[in-house]
């Protein structure tokens, strides 16, 4: 049986965010067998134009099956798997290239709303049972988050595509147990 590959990307630091939890929780399950996946852990810059270049690259580079972007919600006090991206750019601040774009779409010509063939609810609900802290959210943001997510759901209608936000690193949020959340996703996604 071929090897089924799962691209988890996490983002770089951002004004505002110096150690993005999400690039180290990516590169630490970057490799391991988990669930049947090889999981290839990357780290995307947070810059819209950039990212979306690279998920390009990685996705000709290992044609993986699934796809996981995980991003840190400054305000998140639980993980929040994001249902669905909007075909909408208009960003509060400027990603670290600079670009600010204030009004448009990420994919012109695409639909408003694009969802996650991923059972969001079932999900949640596996994951409240295993004692994780998670809701189901329907706002991915306006930032390079949303922009990413919604070009991987247009461009690879083909592969599950999820995004998941994750809260900042804290006492109840230890780097581990974000960690042990994501992994405990990627099982979800093999069944």
């Amino acid at each position: 049986m071929p090897e089924r590959v799962l691209l988890l990307t996490g983002f770089g630091a951002f004004p505002g965010v110096a150690d993005n939890p999400t690039a180290r929780v990516a590169q630490s399950l970057h490799g391991l067998p988990i669930a049947g996946w090889r999981v290839h852990g990357a780290v995307l810059p947070v810059a819209w134009e950039r990212a979306r270049a690279e998920v390009a690259g990685l996705v000709a580079a290992h044609a993986p099956v699934c796809i996981v972007h995980l991003g840190v919600a400054t305000d998140a006090t639980v993980v929040r798997i994001e249902s669905q991206g909007a075909n909408h750019l208009q960003f509060r601040v400027a990603d670290v290239d600079g670009a600010q774009p204030q009004a448009g779409e990420v994919e012109p010509a695409a639909p408003a709303t694009l969802s996650t063939p991923v059972a969001v609810a079932r999900l949640v609900a596996h994951l409240q049972q295993l004692g994780v802290g998670v809701e189901r959210s329907e706002n991915a943001g306006r930032y390079v988050c949303n922009a990413t997510y919604f070009s991987s759901l247009h461009a690879y209608p083909d592969r599950r595509v999820l995004f998941v936000h994750l809260p900042p690193v804290s006492a109840a949020w230890p780097l581990a147990r974000l960690t042990d959340a994501i992994a405990r996703i990627l099982e979800f996604l093999s069944a």
